[in-house]
Formats: C-alpha cells, sequence, structure tokens
C-alpha cells in the first residue's frame, strides 16, 4: 500500500513535463553557438562539421576584422525591429501632442491639468498591464491590445472637431490703411468674424506726434480731440465686406465706420495711413452658439488625450517586459536591443520636423496632425511585426497579492524603489525644464536638437557592451553612479553661460539613461518572484516615468518659480548627492551584517516547497481512504 502511494505521485510529476516546448530550449541553445546535447553527440559520430552550421543558421554574423565580428540572433530581429520602429514612432508624436492640442483649441490651463492628472493614470495602466501578463503569463496579448487602444485614441483625437477657446472672450480688433491702396481701409482679426456690423469697444488710436496739425475736414482723430476724449476708450461700428488672408492673419475690408451714429472717412488725408486704431469686439452670438458645446468637446478630448498617454507609456514598459522575456529566452543581453531603440529615436526624431513641414502649405498653419498619421502607420507596421514574435509562454502567476505583500516587506525593494522615485524625479526635471533654462541663455535652435543626439550618440556603444558593464559595476552600484552622474550635470548646468557647453554634459546620460534603465530591468527581473515579473518591471517602470514625471514637475517648477533655474539645478543636485550618499551606506550595511541577497526568491520557493508537500501528503491520504 506504501509503494502504490509513492508511485502515483511519481506519474504526476511526469505529466508536468508533457508541456515543455523542446524545440524552443534547442533555438535558444543554437542562439548561444551550441546545440542540445544529444545532437551533439550524434553530430560528433556522424558529421562534426555541422556544429558551425547550426550556429550560422542561429545567427547572422559580419566579420569586422580578424578577431571582431558582428553577430545577431535571427529569432531576436522582429524584436529588434519592432523596437526601432516603436521609439521612432513615439518620438514623431511625442514632439507635437502639446502643440497639437494648443492648435486644436486646448487652454494651456486645460493642458497642464491634463499633464497633472496623466501620470497616476500611467502608473495605474503601467501596474495593471504588468498584472495581467502575469496572470495570462503572456506578455504579447496585452502590449497588442495597449497598442491598439493606442491607434484608437490617436485616430478619434484626429477625428475630433476644432475648439475655439476664445470665442467668449474679447477678441482683438486693429484697423489701419492698406499700405498699398491709402484710401482703403481695413480690419484685421481673427478668422471667425461672421456679422456684416461689428460693434468694438476700448479703442485707442496710434499716431505719429504733431498729427493734429492736419486737421480738416470730417476727421475721426480732430473730432476725438476736439472732444477732449483724447486717444482712448471710445467705441465704433464697422461695416465690413469682403475679407482676405495673409500668413494667418485674416483681414476685413471696412466699408463704413460709424462713431456715435456719425459716419467717418479715414483714409482720406496721407498722414492717416501712419496711424492705426485698437479695438476690441466680442461676438456674442458665436459665444452662445459655441459654449453649448465646449464642454462636451473639452470632455471627450481630455479622456482620450488621457488614454492615449496612459496606453502609450504602457507600451513601453511592455515592450520592456517582452524585450526581457525574449533576451533570457534566447540568453541575449537587454543593451542589444536598447540599442535599436535609441536608434531609431535618432533615425526618426528629425524626420518628425521634415514630416510636418512638408505637409504644411506656404502661409498656412502648421499641419501637425500629418505626424500623427504617420505615427498610425508606423504603429501598422509594428502590430505586424509583433506577430511574428516567438515570445516563450510562461505558467500564469499565482499567488500574486501574497507576493506583492512580500515584495513590499522587502528592505532592498524598499529601498529600490525610493532610489528609483529619486532618479525619475530628477530625470523628468531635466526633461522638462533643461531647455527651458537654455532658453533664457538665448541658445540658438539646432542646439535644442543637437542635445538628444549627442545623448543617444554617448549611449550606444554603452548600450553593446551594457552586460559586460552591469556584471562588473553591478546594477545598485549603476545607480549609485547615475546619482552621482546627476550630480555633476546638475551642477555643471547651474553654473552653465555658454550653452555649447551642455553638449559636453550630456556625457552624464550614460549612467543617467543608458546604462541605468538596462540596470533596472535586470534588477527587477532578478527581484521579481516566480510568476510577477511583468507586474515587477512594468512597475519600476511606471515609478520612473510616471511617478517621477509629477513629481519632477511639481518640485522643479516651484523651485524654478521661486528662485530661478540655477537654484533649482543646485537643489536637485543636493537631494541626488544625499540620496546618493544613503544608499550606499545602506548597501555597505547590507554587505557587511548580511550574507544573503533578495531572499524574496527563496521564500517563494520554500512556500512552493511547501504546498507541493501539503499536495502530497493529502493525495498519499486520498488514496489511503
Amino acid at each position: 500500500m506504501i509503494d502504490s502511494n509513492k508511485g502515483q505521485p511519481q506519474i504526476v510529476l511526469d505529466t508536468d513535463f508533457k508541456d515543455v516546448d523542446l524545440s524552443s530550449q534547442d533555438e535558444r541553445n543554437e542562439c548561444n553557438g551550441a546545440v542540445p546535447a544529444t545532437d551533439i553527440t550524434n553530430e560528433k559520430k556522424e558529421e562534426p562539421e555541422n556544429v558551425n552550421t547550426e550556429d550560422e543558421n542561429a545567427h547572422i554574423t559580419w566579420r569586422i576584422c580578424k578577431n571582431y565580428k558582428i553577430s545577431i540572433c535571427k529569432p531576436l530581429i522582429p524584436l529588434k525591429m519592432a523596437l526601432l520602429v516603436w521609439f521612432g514612432a513615439g518620438s514623431i508624436i511625442g514632439s507635437f501632442l502639446a502643440v497639437y492640442f494648443k492648435q486644436r483649441g486646448l487652454a494651456l490651463s486645460e493642458l497642464s491639468t491634463i499633464f497633472i492628472i496623466a501620470p497616476f493614470a500611467q502608473f495605474l495602466g503601467t501596474a495593471v498591464s504588468g498584472v495581467i501578463a502575469d496572470k495570462l503569463g503572456r506578455s504579447k496579448p496585452v502590449l497588442v491590445g495597449n497598442l491598439i487602444i493606442t491607434l484608437l485614441a490617436v485616430a478619434g483625437m484626429l477625428l475630433m472637431p476644432r475648439m475655439n477657446p476664445e470665442s467668449c472672450n474679447q477678441q482683438p480688433l486693429n484697423l489701419k490703411c492698406h499700405y498699398l491702396e491709402f484710401d482703403r481701409l481695413i480690419a484685421r482679426s481673427a478668422c471667425d468674424i461672421e456679422e456684416d456690423i461689428i460693434e468694438v469697444t476700448s479703442c485707442s488710436v496710434q499716431c505719429p506726434e504733431n498729427v493734429t496739425q492736419y486737421c480738416f475736414g470730417r476727421n475721426l482723430i480732430c473730432e476725438i480731440l476736439a472732444r477732449n476724449q483724447e486717444f482712448g476708450n471710445f467705441s465704433l461700428s464697422i461695416h465690413v465686406n469682403g475679407t482676405f488672408k495673409i500668413k494667418h492673419k485674416c483681414f476685413y475690408n471696412v466699408h463704413t465706420l460709424t462713431h456715435k451714429n456719425i459716419t467717418y472717412s479715414w483714409c482720406n488725408v496721407p498722414h492717416k495711413m501712419y496711424c492705426r486704431i485698437n479695438c476690441s469686439y466680442f461676438s456674442e452670438e458665436k459665444c452662445n452658439r459655441e459654449g453649448k458645446s465646449r464642454w462636451k468637446l473639452l470632455i471627450a478630448n481630455v479622456v482620450l488625450f488621457i488614454l492615449f498617454l496612459t496606453t502609450f507609456t504602457t507600451c513601453y514598459r511592455i515592450f520592456d517586459v517582452t524585450a526581457m522575456s525574449l533576451v533570457k529566452q534566447y540568453n541575449s543581453d537587454f543593451g542589444h536591443e536598447r540599442f535599436f531603440s535609441i536608434l531609431g529615436v535618432l533615425i526618426f526624431s528629425p524626420v518628425a520636423g521634415y514630416i510636418v513641414d512638408a505637409n504644411t502649405s506656404p502661409g498656412e498653419e502648421k499641419h501637425y496632425a500629418s505626424a500623427f498619421y504617420c505615427f498610425i502607420g508606423m504603429c501598422i507596421i509594428i502590430l505586424a511585426i509583433i506577430y511574428k514574435l516567438d515570445v516563450q509562454i510562461m505558467p500564469p502567476g499565482k499567488n500574486m497579492w501574497k507576493k506583492i505583500l512580500n515584495l513590499l516587506k522587502n528592505a532592498d525593494v524598499i529601498s529600490f524603489i525610493c532610489v528609483l522615485l529619486v532618479l525619475g524625479t530628477t530625470w523628468n526635471f531635466t526633461k522638462n525644464f533643461t531647455n527651458w533654462f537654455l532658453a533664457e541663455l538665448n541658445t540658438p535652435g539646432v542646439l535644442f536638437g543637437l542635445i538628444p543626439a549627442v545623448s543617444g550618440l554617448y549611449g550606444l556603444p554603452f548600450l553593446m557592451t551594457s552586460k559586460w558593464w552591469v556584471q562588473k559595476i553591478g546594477s545598485p552600484n549603476i545607480f549609485i553612479l547615475a546619482l552621482l552622474a546627476y550630480v555633476c550635470s546638475a551642477i555643471g548646468y547651474s553654473f552653465l553661460f555658454d550653452p555649447w557647453y551642455s553638449l559636453f554634459l550630456e556625457v552624464t546620460s550614460i549612467f543617467t539613461y543608458h546604462l541605468l534603465w538596462v540596470a533596472v530591468i535586470l534588477h527587477s527581473h532578478e527581484i521579481a518572484p516566480e510568476g510577477l515579473t511583468a507586474t515587477v518591471i512594468s512597475t519600476a517602470g511606471g515609478i520612473h516615468y510616471s511617478i517621477g514625471k509629477g513629481s519632477g514637475s511639481l518640485i522643479g517648477g516651484l523651485i524654478m518659480d521661486s528662485f530661478g533655474g540655477r537654484i533649482a539645478y543646485r537643489v536637485i543636485a543636493i537631494i541626488c548627492l544625499i540620496s546618493a550618499v544613503i544608499y550606499g551606506i545602506y548597501l555597505y550595511i547590507r554587505r557587511i551584517c548580511f550574507t544573503e541577497n533578495h531572499d524574496i526568491k527563496n521564500r517563494d520557493i520554500d512556500e512552493n516547497l511547501e504546498c507541493e508537500e501539503e499536495s502530497k501528503e493529502i493525495y498519499a491520504l486520498e488514496s489511503k481512504i
């Protein structure tokens, strides 16, 4: 009876291996330049030279010189292409989001509200997507779902009608003589005047000195001066007929000009061509008509914008999860995949401005929507590439909430979260306010484009060797180096007077961005319990890029507004220095006083073994019964 009970659990354990994909294991070994042991044995007996053939089939290799070559694992080519196109598409649409919505009618205060709310929605979206990916054991469907929602959000934003935020405000209107036909009076104002008779108020006249010596006839200026009304605060009734447009400005032909029921001529004497009348008007009819639908359009635009920002950011995080899964599956280097991400930004960022300019007619407003159409096309290409990704299916996550609580009880994880929050706050501060600070130094426009390009070029060689750097330095030490690099960068900017020296300061991005994010992903994968990898990686990205965005904008904005940019950079430098010292002391104490690192996985394994033993006992008891 006892023997039969011992034998039955063994049969159960054997069935657990029926779903193992041996072909994926073979392919993974091929990407490492090896083949399965059984194949090696057979090939050694028959054709030993076929070992190199297997390696060549798994790689595309270019030999640079005698001892150096470039080798790309074939199964990872779709991933590299997807990252290249996705990061390129993100750089195209990201450059024009704010200006597009400003052009579509959203006020600055409304845009600010969106950017305040968005980080919380982005963090929630990335965390939930990570949990779903772990629950399914698959990140690919989650990535595809977020991409589709992003596409739908962009399409919805393009279909939304334009709003005019100033329709219920006073509009400026200027009267002057035509620069070629001196006897022709024209009015310049917004391109939304619908009435033939415009009642304008708060008018004032601007003329050269000694203009009153030319007073004769029925002259509006002379009438105003004669009645001691000086040159301000009077009203007019303007009759317009016909309009024309020059360089985004609308001009209306003025038929008659009436002041207190008296019709005046204006451009009847030569000196009038140098005078102008500045007024303002209020279109009550247009305000009443658009006021009813504005709130509906505003809410729809805000919802679509936040939905887009949430899924757009989530795609980046799930791409990290997918890339890390494939990297581990084929024993590759995550830095190599990041190399193609940065390469996509460098290639497509200059294209963004060209696309907008090429689709904008002379004299017309910028056609920012063309960047959105380009983004949609590139996302469709990405979906086709993702279809070819062969991502390994992992077992669905179990006891996820219990594992999350265990994570949050671990001191290493808490310290990692704190450091990541400081790094994210600093990164978003520099991203949001560096150009603002440089603009005060009269920085040429070409330098604003060179800074991100040079930053990317600095990082490319280190991304190709990131695995070596992380192994030699260690992820926690890279976090400290990133904080110290921020200290150097912030102090450098605080003493910067020649903006061109900022190109040298961008060398710190090697640690603050390129190597840092490789280390963050690898560290997140290392500390993640089984079945919680996607959640940990996506949450780490959410803390750095979403929560850090909100805190960086808030803290940086308050300090810069109160004390200026130089003080703000010095405060950021002090925060990073203190954080580096505290985290360094913690790591030193952790290394001296404790021998085990990240005991979360050990605890998780122990719990799984306990559950397995309990299940065996229950199974044996049922068999006896």
